[in-house]
Order: structure tokens, then sequence, then C-alpha cells
């Protein structure tokens, strides 16, 4: 496996264990599914509610087969779809992926480079208000174990473990990949603890990112302003 399809592995855990469950308590789920086009809705549903082959359906019909579709560092369509799965907007998708457009990297990095970013970024994100709780921690490791290799489970391990830093993380991206690493943050917790808040605000600050464009983002997932 690469860490390309581990991102997405990743992202679609802490799309179940966190964000999405958000939608099914507001009782949204089945418009937020509609919302997530053709087949990745379906399967989206299916690997929530742990129906066979749920997880490698999404991961072909949003991930190509094995990189999410959207470029982007191969992950901008995976995020707009959780996007409008999360809100409940099926506009939404689009808004994210035009506000991720707006980043050209000078120079394209690797996409190993990029995939190993976003991990840590949703680990990271995940854990500054104290630990993953043993429920997201079963959920993700559920979600990333099957046909993961012992290096990919490693890098996960890694990242679990590393100090939580939101300017250490910044340091570490690439000019063009800040709204990026700031949205698979946000997309990894429900930003409702004042630590939460708080290492929002660092990120974005560490990263460069304007407060208009913080908000848009968080608006494009549904989730309260960090900005008044």
């Amino acid at each position: 496996m690469s860490l390309m399809r581990m991102a997405t592995k990743v992202a679609l855990g802490f799309a179940i264990a966190k964000g999405i469950s958000a939608v099914q308590k507001s009782g949204g789920i089945g418009k937020a599914m509609e919302q997530m086009k053709g087949a990745g809705a379906d399967a989206l549903s299916r690997a929530q509610t742990g129906g066979a082959g749920g997880l490698s359906d999404i991961m072909g019909s949003l991930g190509g087969g094995g990189a999410a579709a959207g470029g982007l560092g191969g992950l901008g369509g995976l995020l707009g779809g959780l996007a409008a799965a999360r809100s409940g907007q099926e506009g939404n998708a689009s808004s994210l992926e035009d506000l991720l457009s707006r980043d050209n990297p000078p120079e394209e990095p690797p996409a190993e480079q990029s995939a190993g970013l976003m991990i840590r970024a949703m680990v990271l994100a995940a854990r500054c208000d104290g630990e993953i709780d043993a429920n997201e921690r079963e959920t993700l490791m559920g979600t990333i174990g099957e046909d993961a290799t012992p290096e990919d489970m490693d890098f996960v391990r890694a990242a679990m473990d590393e100090p939580v830093s939101a300017s250490a993380l910044a340091d570490d991206t690439p000019q063009g990949l800040e709204t990026q690493v700031y949205s698979m943050s946000l997309m990894a917790i429900e930003p409702d603890h004042p630590a939460e808040a708080k290492y929002l605000h660092e990120l974005a600050t560490a990263l460069g990112i304007g407060q208009a464009t913080v908000n848009e983002i968080h608006d494009s997932f549904g989730v309260q302003r960090l900005y008044s």
C-alpha cells in the first residue's frame, strides 16, 4: 500500500469516527449521503455502517483505485466529498475544492510526501485535545488496517506518538499545500473544545492562512467558524 492510499483510508477513518458521526447524530445522514456523488455516496454509507465492500468501493470511486480524485496532492476530491457529507450541502464540495485550488505549489511535491504530511495533519489534530480516544483509535485502526503494509502502519503509529506541534507541521508544509493541510486537520476533528480551537488558530497562523479563508474552510465543512 502507498502512503497516498493510506492517507485516503485515514481520512475515511476519521470521517467515520468523528466528522460524519456529527451528521448522523443530527439525523441528516441520509440527506448527506445523497449529496455524495454517484457510487461514492453509497460506498461511504456502507463503509460507515460496516457493509461489505463499502471501504473498497469508496476507495475505488473516490480514489481512482489508489488515490483520491481531484488533484491537489491527490486528496482534493475526497476532501470535497467529505465536506459535502459532513455539512449536508452538496455545493460545499466544489466550494472547498475551489478554495484548495487557490494554492499553486511552485513545484509539486512527491505524492508520497504530500500523503505523509496529510496523515500527520489529521492525526496531530485529533490528538490536540489530549489523545485519540479508544473509540476513535479502534475505528481508525480498523479502517486502515486491512491490506496495509507494516511500514505504512508504522508511519501512522509514529504520527500518533509525535509531539503535537502546529508550528512543526507548518514548517514541514511545502508552499501551496497550506490550505489543504488546514482542511485535513479540520476534517479530523469536531472543533468544539478550547484546545482544538487554540490548535487550529496556531496552525492557521503558522501556515499564513488569513482569518477569512479559515472561516470559509469551516463553512465548507459546516462547522463553527473559528473567527467572529
